[in-house]
């Protein structure tokens, strides 16, 4: 099974072109992270994120539920084993949506995996960005700021880079990178292996 990992620096606008992508490709599905983090207006449970206490979030950890987890702007973030089961069941491609400390570890876990990189413009657009949407105090936004030059420097780790100028055109450019996942002989091998199968009941005229 494929997978696709998605990440960027908070402000980036990585939120807004999977909410686009998951329209535009049904043969995608969203795997909903677990978090410590506030819900934020607007949000919502079992769509956006599932919420829970750092005391659940940490037993989840201890009784090995997790595929990946990692602590980021200070809140704790999670994939499931079971979230991913669900995806499977519904012979989806699941989306993941993590911190570059994620990806290392979804990297490691699963096979045929893809990954993509969102980048602001500059960095002075990012900031721009986190203080439009009025969410983080000067210190969080310094935070996420800092973080996000280490994350940056993460970029060689991932296959494609994104750079999010333009709405349209990086979703277009995204669009792009996902078509080539549904051509890859991995995953085309079962329709030529049915095609094989049909030329036992072929006869040739």
């Amino acid at each position: 099974m494929f997978s696709v990992i998605i990440s960027a620096p908070s402000g980036a606008g990585k939120t807004t072109l999977i909410e686009k992508l998951l329209i535009q490709n049904p043969i995608f599905e969203f795997a909903i992270s677990t978090t410590t983090r506030i819900k934020r207006v607007g949000e919502a449970e079992g769509k956006n994120y599932y919420y829970v206490s750092y005391e659940e979030f940490m037993q989840m950890v201890d009784s090995g539920e997790f595929l990946e987890w990692a602590k980021v702007h200070d809140n704790y973030y999670g994939t499931t084993k079971k979230e991913v089961d669900r995806i499977k069941q519904h012979s989806k491609i699941p989306i993941f949506d993590v911190d570059v400390q994620g990806a290392r570890s979804l990297r490691n876990k699963l096979q045929n995996v893809i990954s993509v990189f969102i980048i602001p413009p500059s960095i002075q657009e990012l900031e721009r960005r986190l203080r439009h949407r009025s969410t983080e105090t000067d210190h969080q936004i310094a935070v996420r700021l800092n973080n996000a030059v280490g994350e940056l420097r993460e970029y060689v780790n991932y296959d494609y880079i994104v750079i999010n100028d333009d709405l349209q055109k990086a979703l277009d450019e995204l669009n792009a990178i996902l078509k080539t996942i549904v051509l890859k002989r991995e995953y085309m091998d079962y329709v030529v292996k049915r095609l094989l199968e049909d030329v036992h009941d072929y006869t040739i005229r």
